[in-house]
């Protein structure tokens, strides 16, 4: 399994992040050849399916929210996503906390692609890493 973690600061105000973040729609908009579909606004045991691909070509990314607590004066906002996939496994972790200037992120995930070796998780995080924080600066723009 690949474990990164990202941490990127905003000037936004954390219940306007937090909302980016719990925003699917921004998701598909933001991460490239993939579209999120789901039902009702963002909640506990909300389930989530992100299409990846071209046409035909792609696979599924079943996902469900496990935990959500959205912030709350000092308090920061979190979100627990389970990856529960054939193709992508693992899980999503992510906080918002309050700043002078803004809020602060950190995202923190565990990522299983289930067709390749393990050996090469330091390189499915490497590229995850960098893929994701393109994502979330776009979300965060």
């Amino acid at each position: 399994m690949a474990d990164f973690s990202i941490r990127l600061s905003t000037s936004r105000s954390v219940e306007d992040c937090f909302e980016r973040l719990v925003d699917w729609d921004a998701h598909s908009a933001a991460i490239p050849l993939t579209s999120l579909r789901h039902e009702g606004e963002p909640r506990v045991g909300q389930r989530i399916s992100a299409r990846t691909g071209i046409g035909p070509l792609g696979f599924d990314d079943p996902m469900v929210v496990e935990v959500l607590h959205r912030p709350a004066g000092d308090s920061p906002g979190a979100v627990e996503v389970a990856k529960l996939g054939r193709v992508i496994a693992g899980s999503v972790r992510w906080t918002v906390t309050p700043t002078a200037g803004g809020a602060d992120v950190e995202w923190r995930q565990q990522l299983t692609v289930g067709w390749l070796p393990r050996w090469l998780d330091p390189v499915v995080g490497r590229v995850g890493r960098a893929a994701y924080q393109v994502g979330l600066r776009r979300i965060l723009k």
